[in-house]
């Protein structure tokens, strides 16, 4: 799985934010996530042939929300 930037790593500890915590919380969140798909397909009765893309997709989006938000946590807008 992608890494925060390292360039981003000493403005988290600045922030009070370790990139451990950071990735702990992210994992935590995709479980909880991938339990919520799994039920939701059981739900709605998805084909087990759908069902691989759709946990494609969503890895895909964890994937890209683990890559891109530490740069939206550690840099913040500036404000005018």
């Amino acid at each position: 799985m992608p890494r925060p930037n390292k360039q981003s790593l000493p403005e988290l500890r600045l922030h009070g934010v370790r990139a451990a915590d950071l990735n702990k919380l992210l994992s935590a969140l995709r479980a909880l996530d991938r339990t919520v798909v799994e039920i939701s397909m059981r739900i709605y009765k998805v084909p087990r042939r759908d069902r691989a893309a759709m946990l494609k997709q969503q890895r895909c989006l964890h994937d890209m929300v683990r890559e891109r938000l530490p740069r939206f946590l550690y840099y913040p807008e500036r404000h005018s």
